[in-house]
């Protein structure tokens, strides 16, 4: 049996959105990788970087469009971020609620009519210490 040269990286057909790497025991093993509904494959060299920049490096090349990130957010039904993942809202579901596609919100925001909302907690001056002189 020979060892693996190449990787698998299945990404969103439409988004771009880098969605797996698979490392096979042998370049065989390639053979029995398909992509799912919605999803394509490239195969990338071993020898080369396989981390996640590096593989939506490649699907941009393959592709000539940038691929997103893939964050999203988990939103309950109160409109509450309760996790973070990576996803393709178009592809994924979560029972928890749906997911929506967010660079920066995080558990503890709230969505609301499509926008990302953060509580933030404000000092106020009667927090702080008074010295009487």
């Amino acid at each position: 049996m020979t060892i693996a040269s190449r990787l698998a990286v299945f990404y969103a057909t439409e988004s771009k959105v880098l969605r797996r790497k698979v490392i096979p025991d042998s370049d065989a093993a390639l053979e029995g990788l398909h992509p799912l509904p919605g999803e394509s494959m490239l195969l990338l060299p071993l020898n080369m970087p396989h981390d996640d920049a590096s593989c939506r490096g490649a699907i941009a090349s393959a592709t000539g469009a940038a691929p997103p990130s893939g964050r999203c957010c988990i939103i309950n039904h109160l409109g509450d971020v309760i996790a973070v993942c990576n996803a393709d809202p178009a592809l994924d579901t979560r029972s928890a609620g749906p997911i929506v596609a967010s660079e920066n919100a995080r558990p503890g925001d709230r969505y609301v009519d499509g926008i990302f909302l953060r509580n933030y907690r404000v000092k106020t001056a009667s927090s702080d210490a008074v010295s009487k002189a």
